[in-house]
């Protein structure tokens, strides 16, 4: 189980971790988020980068229920996280 502790930064980038892990959800965040991936890696830690990864795992229930339980959070720690990031 994840650390209810877990910082909002850390959780968006656990969830950007996810993402490029699966090629379809990277195809998908990429053409949604109009990022291109040599841009995605070298922006992977901005406050903007981790806004769009959360909004985009948020935007999604099937692939926000699929990162949570990966990482075993709830999801209202993904809510909180976003909260945090100023998505919600």
């Amino acid at each position: 189980m994840a650390a209810i502790s877990a910082s909002a930064e850390t959780i968006a980038l656990e969830a950007l971790a996810f993402i490029a892990a699966d090629d379809v959800e990277l195809g998908r965040f990429l053409g949604l988020s109009g990022l291109a991936i040599d841009k995605l890696k070298s922006s992977a830690g901005t406050i903007e980068t981790m806004r769009a990864v959360l909004e985009y795992v948020m935007g999604h229930e099937p692939t926000a229920k699929a990162f949570a339980k990966s990482q075993g959070y709830r999801p209202e720690q993904l809510a909180a996280a976003a909260y945090k990031l100023g998505i919600l």
